[in-house]
Protein backbone atom coordinates (compact mmCIF):
# COMPACT_ATOMS: atom_id res chain seq x y z
CA UNK A 1 0.00 0.00 0.00
CA UNK A 2 1.38 3.48 -1.14
CA UNK A 3 2.28 6.11 1.79
CA UNK A 4 0.60 9.33 1.79
CA UNK A 5 2.04 12.45 2.99
CA UNK A 6 -0.25 11.90 6.55
CA UNK A 7 0.70 8.42 6.83
CA UNK A 8 4.26 9.22 6.31
CA UNK A 9 3.70 12.09 8.84
CA UNK A 10 2.33 9.66 11.46
CA UNK A 11 5.09 6.99 10.94
CA UNK A 12 7.95 9.75 11.72
CA UNK A 13 5.66 10.14 14.99
CA UNK A 14 5.57 6.17 15.89
CA UNK A 15 9.09 6.49 14.96
CA UNK A 16 10.12 8.99 17.56
CA UNK A 17 7.84 7.55 19.87
CA UNK A 18 10.27 3.95 19.58
CA UNK A 19 13.45 5.71 20.06
CA UNK A 20 11.92 7.96 23.16
CA UNK A 21 10.99 4.09 24.06
CA UNK A 22 7.23 5.23 25.22
CA UNK A 23 6.24 1.70 23.80
CA UNK A 24 2.82 1.97 25.93
CA UNK A 25 2.02 5.19 24.09
CA UNK A 26 3.39 3.90 20.58
CA UNK A 27 1.07 0.69 20.95
CA UNK A 28 -1.68 2.89 21.94
CA UNK A 29 -1.52 5.58 18.80
CA UNK A 30 -0.46 3.04 16.52
CA UNK A 31 -3.85 0.84 17.18
CA UNK A 32 -5.42 4.39 16.36
CA UNK A 33 -3.64 4.55 12.66
CA UNK A 34 -4.39 0.90 11.95
CA UNK A 35 -8.17 1.80 12.22
CA UNK A 36 -7.95 4.29 9.26
CA UNK A 37 -5.15 2.17 7.39
CA UNK A 38 -5.58 -1.40 8.46
CA UNK A 39 -4.03 -2.66 5.24
CA UNK A 40 -0.99 -0.94 5.38
CA UNK A 41 1.68 -3.21 5.90
CA UNK A 42 4.34 -0.08 7.58
CA UNK A 43 1.49 0.36 10.12
CA UNK A 44 1.32 -3.36 10.81
CA UNK A 45 5.25 -3.87 11.33
CA UNK A 46 5.04 -1.18 13.90
CA UNK A 47 2.20 -2.47 15.80
CA UNK A 48 4.32 -5.71 16.46
CA UNK A 49 7.08 -3.80 17.47
CA UNK A 50 5.47 -1.59 19.91
CA UNK A 51 3.61 -4.83 20.81
CA UNK A 52 6.52 -6.77 21.79
CA UNK A 53 8.52 -3.92 23.65
CA UNK A 54 5.94 -3.42 25.65
CA UNK A 55 5.50 -6.44 26.62
CA UNK A 56 9.31 -6.78 27.60
CA UNK A 57 8.73 -3.78 29.67
CA UNK A 58 5.58 -5.60 31.83
CA UNK A 59 7.67 -8.54 31.83
CA UNK A 60 10.68 -7.08 33.37
CA UNK A 61 9.10 -4.28 35.31
CA UNK A 62 6.40 -6.42 36.70
CA UNK A 63 5.24 -6.35 40.33
CA UNK A 64 4.95 -9.28 42.72
CA UNK A 65 1.35 -8.07 43.34
CA UNK A 66 0.82 -7.90 40.04
CA UNK A 67 2.22 -10.90 38.31
CA UNK A 68 -0.86 -13.34 37.82
CA UNK A 69 -2.59 -10.27 35.99
CA UNK A 70 0.53 -9.08 34.11
CA UNK A 71 1.47 -12.56 32.64
CA UNK A 72 -1.63 -12.55 31.30
CA UNK A 73 -1.09 -9.33 29.66
CA UNK A 74 2.07 -10.00 28.56
CA UNK A 75 1.66 -13.45 27.10
CA UNK A 76 -1.82 -12.02 25.13
CA UNK A 77 0.92 -9.18 23.68
CA UNK A 78 3.42 -11.45 22.87
CA UNK A 79 0.74 -13.58 20.96
CA UNK A 80 -0.68 -10.82 19.60
CA UNK A 81 2.67 -9.40 17.93
CA UNK A 82 3.82 -13.36 16.80
CA UNK A 83 0.46 -13.16 14.59
CA UNK A 84 1.28 -10.12 13.55
CA UNK A 85 4.57 -11.26 12.45
CA UNK A 86 3.48 -14.58 10.89
CA UNK A 87 0.44 -12.29 8.80
CA UNK A 88 3.53 -10.06 7.20
CA UNK A 89 5.50 -13.00 6.55
CA UNK A 90 2.69 -14.71 4.87
CA UNK A 91 3.16 -11.52 2.43
CA UNK A 92 6.20 -11.94 1.22
CA UNK A 93 5.81 -11.85 -2.13
CA UNK A 94 4.24 -8.58 -1.93
CA UNK A 95 6.06 -6.69 0.43
CA UNK A 96 9.34 -4.55 0.68
CA UNK A 97 12.35 -6.76 1.43
CA UNK A 98 12.55 -4.17 4.80
CA UNK A 99 9.27 -4.90 6.13
CA UNK A 100 9.73 -8.69 5.46
CA UNK A 101 13.05 -8.59 7.05
CA UNK A 102 12.04 -6.76 10.15
CA UNK A 103 9.01 -9.08 10.71
CA UNK A 104 11.47 -12.16 10.72
CA UNK A 105 14.05 -10.61 12.98
CA UNK A 106 11.39 -9.24 15.33
CA UNK A 107 9.79 -12.64 15.90
CA UNK A 108 13.04 -14.53 16.81
CA UNK A 109 13.95 -11.84 19.14
CA UNK A 110 10.35 -12.81 20.66
CA UNK A 111 10.85 -16.33 20.97
CA UNK A 112 14.10 -15.22 22.76
CA UNK A 113 12.50 -13.07 25.49
CA UNK A 114 9.90 -16.18 25.61
CA UNK A 115 12.77 -18.84 26.21
CA UNK A 116 11.72 -20.76 22.97
CA UNK A 117 15.55 -21.16 22.44
CA UNK A 118 15.41 -23.36 19.05
CA UNK A 119 12.42 -21.67 17.23
CA UNK A 120 14.63 -18.10 18.35
CA UNK A 121 17.97 -19.36 16.84
CA UNK A 122 16.43 -21.12 13.66
CA UNK A 123 14.89 -18.58 12.64
CA UNK A 124 17.83 -15.58 13.26
CA UNK A 125 20.16 -17.90 11.36
CA UNK A 126 17.73 -18.59 8.85
CA UNK A 127 17.51 -14.88 8.43
CA UNK A 128 20.62 -14.29 8.14
CA UNK A 129 21.20 -16.76 5.03
CA UNK A 130 18.13 -15.25 3.66
CA UNK A 131 20.11 -11.93 4.01
CA UNK A 132 23.87 -11.86 5.09
CA UNK A 133 24.10 -8.41 5.86
CA UNK A 134 25.21 -7.02 9.29
CA UNK A 135 21.55 -5.97 10.58
CA UNK A 136 21.15 -9.59 10.06
CA UNK A 137 23.98 -10.76 11.88
CA UNK A 138 23.55 -8.20 15.03
CA UNK A 139 20.30 -8.78 15.87
CA UNK A 140 21.05 -12.75 15.66
CA UNK A 141 23.91 -11.69 18.36
CA UNK A 142 21.08 -10.20 20.28
CA UNK A 143 19.04 -13.42 20.34
CA UNK A 144 21.98 -15.40 21.29
CA UNK A 145 22.74 -12.80 24.14
CA UNK A 146 19.02 -12.64 25.06
CA UNK A 147 19.36 -16.77 25.47
CA UNK A 148 22.56 -16.44 27.53
CA UNK A 149 24.25 -17.61 24.82
CA UNK A 150 27.43 -15.55 25.05
CA UNK A 151 30.06 -17.58 23.07
CA UNK A 152 27.28 -17.53 20.04
CA UNK A 153 26.38 -13.97 20.72
CA UNK A 154 30.53 -12.86 20.24
CA UNK A 155 30.90 -15.09 17.52
CA UNK A 156 27.48 -13.20 15.38
CA UNK A 157 28.78 -9.69 16.71
CA UNK A 158 32.56 -10.54 15.20
CA UNK A 159 30.76 -11.33 11.71
CA UNK A 160 28.77 -8.21 11.95
CA UNK A 161 32.32 -5.91 12.76
CA UNK A 162 34.28 -7.88 10.14
CA UNK A 163 31.00 -7.89 7.56
CA UNK A 164 30.39 -4.23 8.00
CA UNK A 165 31.06 -1.58 5.40
CA UNK A 166 29.32 1.77 6.31
CA UNK A 167 29.84 3.61 9.10
CA UNK A 168 26.54 3.10 10.44
CA UNK A 169 26.83 -0.08 9.87
CA UNK A 170 29.91 -0.60 12.02
CA UNK A 171 29.30 1.78 14.78
CA UNK A 172 25.69 -0.55 15.41
CA UNK A 173 28.16 -3.84 15.32
CA UNK A 174 30.98 -2.36 17.33
CA UNK A 175 28.68 -1.14 19.73
CA UNK A 176 26.70 -4.66 20.29
CA UNK A 177 30.34 -5.59 20.71
CA UNK A 178 31.13 -3.25 23.81
CA UNK A 179 27.85 -4.12 25.56
CA UNK A 180 28.48 -7.86 25.21
CA UNK A 181 31.82 -7.29 26.90
CA UNK A 182 30.46 -4.93 29.46
CA UNK A 183 28.29 -7.84 30.59
CA UNK A 184 30.87 -10.53 30.26
CA UNK A 185 33.20 -8.09 32.24
CA UNK A 186 35.88 -7.53 30.10
CA UNK A 187 35.58 -3.80 30.89
CA UNK A 188 39.28 -2.57 28.70
CA UNK A 189 37.33 -4.26 25.68
CA UNK A 190 34.15 -2.93 25.99
CA UNK A 191 35.63 0.80 26.32
CA UNK A 192 37.92 -0.04 23.18
CA UNK A 193 34.72 -1.28 21.40
CA UNK A 194 32.60 1.72 22.54
CA UNK A 195 35.50 4.55 21.72
CA UNK A 196 35.18 2.67 18.12
CA UNK A 197 31.50 2.88 17.94
CA UNK A 198 31.57 6.20 18.94
CA UNK A 199 33.94 6.82 16.40
CA UNK A 200 31.97 5.85 13.70
CA UNK A 201 28.87 7.22 14.54
CA UNK A 202 30.17 10.87 13.83
CA UNK A 203 31.20 9.90 11.05
CA UNK A 204 27.99 9.16 9.73
CA UNK A 205 25.09 11.54 8.55
CA UNK A 206 22.18 12.69 11.05
CA UNK A 207 19.12 10.45 10.03
CA UNK A 208 15.42 9.54 11.61
CA UNK A 209 17.11 5.89 11.76
CA UNK A 210 20.01 6.64 13.79
CA UNK A 211 20.05 9.48 15.96
CA UNK A 212 23.76 10.40 17.00
CA UNK A 213 22.96 11.70 20.50
CA UNK A 214 21.10 9.27 21.86
CA UNK A 215 23.20 6.51 20.35
CA UNK A 216 26.09 7.73 22.16
CA UNK A 217 24.21 8.52 25.46
CA UNK A 218 22.66 4.85 25.57
CA UNK A 219 26.37 3.73 25.02
CA UNK A 220 27.50 5.96 28.51
CA UNK A 221 24.60 4.22 30.11
CA UNK A 222 25.79 0.99 29.44
CA UNK A 223 29.62 1.77 29.86
CA UNK A 224 29.90 4.35 32.38
CA UNK A 225 33.61 3.88 32.31
CA UNK A 226 33.58 5.76 28.63
CA UNK A 227 33.20 9.38 30.45
CA UNK A 228 37.57 10.02 30.13
CA UNK A 229 37.78 11.63 26.69
CA UNK A 230 39.75 9.53 23.99
CA UNK A 231 41.77 10.66 20.94
CA UNK A 232 39.06 9.39 18.56
CA UNK A 233 36.19 11.49 19.96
Amino acid sequence: MLRTKQSQKYLLGLEKLAQQGKYHVGLQTVRKYLKQYPAMEEFLLKYAFFLYHHAADLKYSRSAKKERAQTLKITAYFNQAIHVCHELIERKEFLPQRIYLNARIYLAQIYAMLGKSRKAKTFARATYKYLPVVLTAERAADVYRRLNDPDGAMRWYQRAVKNAKKADERAMAHAGLATLYKHLGEVKKAIKEARMAIYFVKQTKQSKFLNQKLFIKILHSHIPELKKPHPLS
